[in-house]
């Protein structure tokens, strides 16, 4: 059984692909603060293989010096990539917050789904921009250079030889929030726990 996609399994971190499908379906459960007994449910698997498993991706990221994508807290501002001065280096292991994130309350398939539908929902020009950061990996530069090459505007406020690499971030930012707004309209159940934050890391992860 395959539990998640081709696309996102080619999104996780080369220590995750390394490991079992089922593991790999653990990295982005605990990504999205579910519990061992929330994953022992939804992969149908015993408690005790649930908490083995979440020991090998706990493992495998403290190996890897990935183990903050676990940590609580794993989201960065998408406006301050590779900040100078950040500490990259292994962290001590802290087990995620036992206070469950929004992803305790709605199943990994049906998020997805809503996802999917809310991006169709936006304007194509702002998907356009979340796909070149989010699927194409470009950095604000080549975002800037890519736009002035098309000879079309980022921002409404400002013509595209205005424009710079922060009204790149500016331009990002508000894409991912009204990308929120949508998310948050078509679910039944509105979810407080739902945020930028959230949004964004799912993104990385899962494209556009």
């Amino acid at each position: 059984m395959d539990y998640l996609s081709p696309t996102s399994r080619k999104r996780l971190p080369a220590a995750i692909q390394k490991l079992s499908d089922k593991e790999q379906a653990v990295f982005v459960m605990l990504r999205m603060r579910r519990d061992e007994s929330r994953i022992s449910r939804e992969l149908k698997v015993s408690p005790d293989d649930a908490r083995r498993m979440i020991k090998n991706v706990q493992d495998a990221l403290v190996k890897s010096g990935r183990v903050d994508l676990i940590q609580n807290p794993v989201f960065f501002p998408i406006d301050q990539p590779g900040a100078a001065g950040s500490d990259e280096n292994v962290r001590a292991f802290d087990p995620p917050s036992g206070d469950m994130d929004v992803a305790d309350r709605i199943a990994l398939d049906q998020f997805y789904t809503v996802l999917k539908s809310s991006l169709e929902q936006m304007p194509k020009d702002g998907r356009r921009l979340l796909g070149l950061w989010f699927n194409d990996e470009m950095k604000a530069k080549d975002i800037l250079i890519f736009y002035k090459n098309i000879g079309v505007p980022i921002s409404s406020e400002k013509s595209i030889h205005e424009t710079t690499e922060q009204d790149v971030f500016y331009a990002l930012e508000k894409n991912i929030r009204n990308l929120l707004e949508i998310v948050r309209s078509n679910m039944k159940d509105k979810q407080p726990g739902l945020t930028p934050s959230v949004l964004r890391a799912v993104l990385n992860e899962t494209g556009v």
